[in-house]
């Protein structure tokens, strides 16, 4: 990640968020990455072919993002999700192995 980019975002007014959840738009493969609702601020779409970031849907040359330093704070809060995602993947298969193994260990009794 580029961090004078994000200083320059945030310097400049932008504000701070991250990835509530990442979902398909059932257009045939818009991605939304969606911030929280108490934010209230609008998704980011990313069209499904040319990967480009826009700012509303449906998705138009008009509407792509242009700022270099707010998409480098996406990329930013895009792998921040992605080690939560991994952290809530590490955490759930502890806790089937953990349940799996009080089960077996029932089964034996």
């Amino acid at each position: 990640m580029n961090e004078e980019k994000i200083k320059e975002y945030v310097k400049n007014g932008g504000k701070i968020w991250h990835i509530d959840k990442i979902s398909i738009i059932r257009d045939g493969g818009t991605i939304m990455l969606i911030r929280p609702p108490m934010t209230k601020l609008n998704p980011f779409y990313i069209h499904r072919d040319n990967w480009t970031i826009h700012i509303e849907y449906p998705l138009t040359d008009d509407n792509i993002l242009t700022d270099e330093s707010e998409i480098e704070y996406i990329y930013d809060r895009l792998d921040s999700y992605l080690k939560g995602c991994e952290n809530s993947v590490r955490l759930a298969n502890r806790v089937i192995e953990n349940l799996n193994n009080i089960k077996n260990d029932k089964i034996r009794q």
